[in-house]
Formats: C-alpha cells, sequence, structure tokens
C-alpha cells in the first residue's frame, strides 16, 4: 500500500527562480478519495475510501509541506486494507535544498519510515539518505523536487505548452526518481467545486488539465520498458491548487475530490534588528 501513497505525492507535491514562487497560494486542502474504477477479478479492489490533507506554506525563501493520508482499499479475495501515511518537506525556492520525512502509523503512533535531504553541489545534485539507512546518490542538476514540478507545470500552460516533461525526486520513497509526461489541455470552463471554507481561492480561476504518465527509473520489480508505472489526470489552478485527481493503477482509477479549503498567510523572513547606537551629550 506505500506505493499507493507515494504516487499521489509525486504529482501533487513535483529549475525556477524564487520570482515564480509567488504564484502558489499557500493553503490547507482536504479531499475525498474514492474509487473511480475497476478491472476486478479475484485479486482486484471492489472498494477504496479515504481522506488526504495537504498543507503547503511558504516560510522565508522556503515551502514547506505536509501530505497525510489514510486509505481503506478492500481486495475481493485479501480483504480489507488500511494505510495511514505522512510526508513533510522543506523545499527551497531555488531548487537546490529538499529535505524529507515519510511517517507510517502504527500502533496509534508514527514511526520515522524515510529521511533524507538533496542539496546542490557544483552541476549536480546529492541526496544524502539517513532513515531507512545512511546512503548517498547523485541526480544530474536538471532533476526538479515537487514544488518545482509544480511550477513548471504552471509555467508551461500559462506559455500556452500542450506537453511538458521532466525528471523528478519527491522524497517519498528512497528510489523515488521519475521521469514525467505531461499532456496540457485548457478547459473551457471549470465549474466551482462544492467545497467549504475559503472557496475565493478557486472560484472564478483558471484551470488547467494534465495528463500525465510516470517512469520509473530505478524499477526493480519487473516493470515493463516503456509502461508507465502509473497515469494521472487531473486540474491544477493558476495559484497551483488541485481538483478532479485521477490516478490510474491499471487494475483500478482511485479519485480525490476537493471537499474543503483554506487560506493560509506565508511567513516572511525575519528582519535584521538594526543596532542602536548610544551616543552620550
Amino acid at each position: 500500500m506505500k506505493k499507493i501513497f507515494s504516487v499521489f505525492c509525486s504529482f501533487l507535491f513535483l529549475s525556477f527562480s524564487a520570482a515564480g514562487a509567488h504564484e502558489l497560494a499557500s493553503h490547507e486542502a482536504v479531499y475525498d478519495i474514492s474509487l473511480a474504477s475497476t478491472k476486478g477479478g479475484a485479486v482486484g479492489v471492489v472498494d477504496a475510501r479515504g481522506k488526504m490533507g495537504y498543507r503547503i506554506r511558504k516560510v522565508c525563501d522556503q515551502w514547506e509541506t505536509e501530505s497525510v493520508f489514510s486509505l481503506d482499499v478492500g481486495y475481493e479475495m485479501a480483504g480489507p486494507d488500511t494505510t495511514n501515511w505522512k510526508q513533510t518537506t522543506k523545499e527551497s525556492a531555488d531548487g537546490c535544498l529538499f529535505e524529507f520525512d515519510v511517517f507510517v502509523r502504527e500502533k496509534g503512533a508514527d514511526r520515522k519510515d524515510l529521511s533524507g535531504k538533496a542539496v546542490c553541489e557544483g552541476n549536480k545534485k546529492v541526496l544524502r539518505l539517513e532513515l531507512p539507512v545512511r546512503s548517498e546518490a547523485i541526480f544530474p542538476k536538471n532533476v526538479v523536487f515537487p514544488v518545482q514540478q509544480t511550477l513548471r507545470l504552471l509555467h508551461a500552460a500559462k506559455a500556452g505548452k500542450k506537453s511538458v516533461s521532466a525528471y523528478v525526486y519527491d522524497g517519498t520513497r528512497p528510489d523515488a526518481l521519475y521521469s514525467m509526461n505531461a499532456m496540457i489541455s485548457f478547459p473551457e470552463k471549470t465549474d466551482t467545486p462544492k467545497i467549504s471554507g475559503d472557496v475565493s481561492l478557486v472560484s472564478d480561476k483558471k484551470a488547467y488539465r494534465y495528463d500525465t504518465a510516470f517512469f520509473e527509473e530505478f524499477s526493480g520489480d519487473g516493470q515493463p520498458d516503456g509502461e508507465p508505472r502509473y497515469e494521472v489526470s487531473m486540474h491544477y489552478y493558476e495559484n497551483g491548487i488541485s481538483d478532479q485527481i485521477e490516478q490510474d493503477f491499471g487494475a483500478y482509477r482511485l479519485k480525490s475530490t476537493l471537499k474543503k479549503i483554506k487560506k493560509l498567510k506565508d511567513i516572511p523572513c525575519p528582519t535584521k534588528k538594526k543596532r542602536q547606537s548610544l551616543t552620550t551629550r
């Protein structure tokens, strides 16, 4: 089940200068997860229900995110399976720092399952993992992280492009490096979803549709060459808020629908206090 949750982050949460970072709205969002379709079969999925919470906030020159998932999946033969999963990240606006921690819930408590940091060093990006084991990997400098990926998708749509591709590392698994190809379309009209909270964040906002395929760069489980690990279709509003998310895992599809949203305030960088000189008369 961890695989299912890691792919949510790969698209929601995927180098641009700090000048473009203001386009994303700091916010909290809650989504309902349901089963969109299934191919069935003896080992097929027959039901899926859950919640997803996502928070992103600009804190000085970094973006901080938290993704929390709770999902119950029912299988024809194996019965129900429940997973609770959380990821927190910090990502610099210049794309040269990405810190991440992944937690799984066991016996009512969160256990850290993955932890690491990626930084720019010269013409490369270096990933250093602390958990599950200490290790290091070298990425080309064109590998992007989740917030950078969101900006890349939005920039491409606003420029009128019909497609965009990138290499993405999302920090959901030690080997979670994907090549991503997205086709962009432009809906004539986007209906305001039936949500509660700060609806002004999405009402009358332009939205873009992305049909995206993710290919694993380090597939060790026999995934056929040339076939995506999974596919996603969704809408992104021009301020980076997502809705109408459908994830295709081949044997079944999951749908996530925006239900509640809250605007968050950006946290500015601390101001340096000027030293006041003391004078004597």
